[in-house]
């Protein structure tokens, strides 16, 4: 087994590449922290791993919070003794959430510069850039007291391309990726790596629910799968980030993304 003793906190890891990369791990000796906002579904997934033989457990939290994930590697620090691996999985966009507690009275969809408002890039910056930060803050000095660790953050495709109509969600990303280089930098005299993965568009369960609420009733609506990753595939990445074969890995950035040819 590639990560045989190694503890891992996975932040989103009760659906999408959060999901299949805490089953990931687990199968590959990792004694996972599933860390979500939706407990009840990282609960399904600690259920899963434990039925395989693996080792998990859940914590509820809100990563937008400091307070809550210091509380997150307190705990698990407590619970395993150890951090050696970081996964940050979780984030979105308004236009692919289904109105939750966390969206609140925002707009389903994005909008464009001329009409965005302060409060939707605030909320797009704190889920998607400083909800990353709060976790890479709360775990870094623990990494580098060990000389050791591996951090994975998510960004995403629009932060290479630009996505119109959700520059807010394009600038976090970005964010992302700038602060993942640097972060690499800043701990490579510790041993501790830090790589980011920006997928394009892929087939979550988020995805896919929030498709099937926004599609118009009677009307089929056709997906390319083609330029659709599937969750499973970028917890392939992950893993690979996180064991011995990124050990002189640091500072990347893996895309996924086919170009796909002009519609005719």
């Amino acid at each position: 087994m590639k990560l045989q003793d190694r503890v891992a906190i996975v932040v989103g890891g009760a659906s999408g590449v959060g999901r299949a990369s805490a089953v990931l791990l687990a199968e590959e000796g990792a004694k996972v922290m599933i860390a979500d906002v939706v407990v009840e579904n990282a609960e399904k997934v600690a259920d899963d791993i434990r039925s395989k033989g693996g080792e998990a457990s859940t914590l509820k939290v809100d990563f937008r919070y400091e307070d809550e994930v210091n509380d997150m590697v307190r705990i698990t620090l407590e619970k395993y003794k150890k951090i050696d691996i970081l996964v940050n999985a979780a984030g979105g966009i308004v236009g692919t959430l289904l109105p939750t507690k966390l969206t609140g009275d925002l707009p389903t969809r994005g909008a464009p510069v001329a009409e965005q408002t302060k409060e939707l890039w605030d909320w797009m910056m704190d889920m998607n850039l400083n909800g990353p930060r709060n976790c890479v803050r709360a775990v870094i000095n623990h990494m580098i007291e060990r000389r050791s660790g591996k951090i994975v953050l998510i960004s995403s495709i629009a932060a290479i391309d630009g996505l119109a109509g959700n520059s807010d969600y394009t600038a976090a990303k970005a964010g992302v990726i700038g602060f993942t280089k640097a972060l690499a930098r800043e701990v490579a005299q510790y041993g501790i790596q830090a790589n980011c993965v920006t997928p394009s568009a892929t087939w979550s369960e988020g995805r896919q629910a929030a498709m099937a609420h926004h599609r118009p009733e009677g009307q089929e609506v056709t997906v390319d799968m083609r330029g659709m990753a599937m969750p499973e595939e970028l917890a392939e990445a992950v893993l690979f980030l996180v064991s011995y074969g990124s050990d002189h890995m640091s500072g990347q950035n893996i895309i996924f993304g086919i170009p796909m040819p002009p519609r005719g």
